[in-house]
C-alpha cells in the first residue's frame, strides 16, 4: 500500500470514529471500542511506518526547527506525523468524554468541543479544561 492509500484510509477511519463519540460521548462501551480499535490501529500503523523509515542519524534533527522541517520533507514523514495527530486527537476526545461523564458535564456543551479537538487537538483540550474548570469550580484531572 502506498502513502496516499494509507493517508486516505487513516483519515476515513479517524473521521468515522468521531461520529459515535459525538452521538454518545458518555457511553463507556463506545469509548472502549474506539480505544481498542481505531486508536490501536492508528498507533500500530504509526509504529510500522515509523520503524520502516527510522533513521538514527536524524535524531539530532529534532533539536532545531530547521532540522525538524527537514525531517518532514517526504510524504512518508508527513504521513507518520499526520497519523500521530489523528491518534492523539481521538485519544484526547476519548479522555474528554470519559472525564466529562465522570464530572457529570453537559454533553451538549462537550460535543462542540469535540469538533475543536478533531480539527485542532490542543485547542479542543484547552476549551474542555476551561469548560470543566468553570462547571466544576475546580482545576483538577483525577
Amino acid at each position: 500500500m502506498d502513502a496516499d492509500q494509507i493517508f486516505n484510509i487513516a483519515n476515513s477511519l479517524a473521521f468515522f470514529s468521531w461520529i459515535p463519540l459525538l452521538i454518545a460521548p458518555f457511553n463507556a462501551r463506545i469509548r472502549n471500542v474506539l480505544l481498542g480499535s481505531t486508536v490501536t490501529l492508528l498507533s500500530l500503523t504509526y509504529a510500522l511506518l515509523f520503524f520502516q523509515t527510522f533513521d538514527a542519524g536524524a535524531m539530532e534533527s529534532f533539536s532545531t526547527l530547521d532540522g525538524l522541517m527537514s525531517l518532514f520533507s517526504s510524504k512518508e514523514a508527513v504521513l507518520i506525523g499526520w497519523i500521530h495527530y489523528l491518534a492523539f486527537d481521538l485519544l484526547t476526545g476519548i479522555f474528554i468524554a470519559k472525564n466529562g461523564e465522570k464530572h457529570e458535564l453537559n454533553p451538549w456543551i462537550v460535543r462542540p468541543i469535540f469538533l475543536f479537538t478533531f480539527m485542532a487537538g490542543p485547542l479542543g483540550f484547552l476549551l474542555y479544561v476551561i469548560y470543566k474548570t468553570a462547571a466544576t469550580r475546580k482545576y483538577s484531572f483525577e
